[in-house]
Formats: structure tokens, C-alpha cells, sequence
């Protein structure tokens, strides 16, 4: 199983995960996928959404909370989710205003794991 298959196996599970990627720290694409016709600039989104990852974890490590392990930026139009992999690498999916949050929630935490597995 590739990171692609992984992500398109998020959307076969809940077709409002319009994409994702596995990004590296640097917020590099390893990885992605978009469900057709391809809307989303992934690599953009995975360069800003490792900084935000990054910022988010400062400002936790602050406050007594400890590292970031995921953020969620949910807008008008659908959400982003990002987690972390590991200290190198985020996974993170778009999906539609229509998606369940905690569907989506809980199928980003498994693919980290599962990515966590494959690197």
C-alpha cells in the first residue's frame, strides 16, 4: 500500500474527504491525492499547513499543553485536518462542509498511524 492509496482509501471510506497528502516537516508533498476534477493546490496547502502545524505546536508548548498532535481549520466551504505522523512528517485532508467532523477526525488519526507504520 502506497500514502496515495492510503488517502484515496480515506475517501472510499467518506466521500466528503475531497483530498489529502503526507507532507515532511518542510511542508514538501511526499504524497497526495484529489478526488477529480482537481480543485485544491495541495503542495501550497501542505507548505502552509506545516508552518501553521508548527506555529499551533509553539503556541500549545506555551500554554502547558504539551506538542501539537493535530489542528483543524474549519472554514464555510470545508475543513482542513492535519496530525502528526512523527517528528518528520504531517498527514492532512480537505473535506466538505457536508463531512462529519469526527469521521473525519478519527480516519486522519488512523492513516497517521498506518503512515506512522509505513515509513
Amino acid at each position: 500500500m502506497s500514502f496515495r492509496d492510503l488517502i484515496e482509501g480515506m475517501h472510499r471510506k467518506n466521500p466528503g474527504i475531497r483530498g489529502g497528502a503526507l507532507a515532511g516537516g518542510d511542508g514538501l508533498p511526499v504524497e497526495e491525492w484529489q478526488v477529480s476534477p482537481q480543485t485544491l493546490d495541495i503542495s501550497a496547502l501542505c507548505a502552509e499547513m506545516a508552518q501553521f502545524f508548527k506555529e499551533s505546536g509553539r503556541i500549545a508548548c506555551e500554554n502547558g499543553l504539551g506538542s501539537a498532535r493535530e489542528v483543524c481549520v474549519a472554514g464555510d466551504e470545508g475543513s482542513i485536518l492535519a496530525a502528526r505522523v512523527n517528528e518528520d512528517y504531517i498527514i492532512l485532508l480537505v473535506a466538505d462542509p457536508s463531512a462529519v467532523p469526527g469521521k473525519c477526525r478519527f480516519q486522519l488519526l488512523q492513516a497517521a498511524r498506518r503512515a506512522k507504520e509505513m515509513l
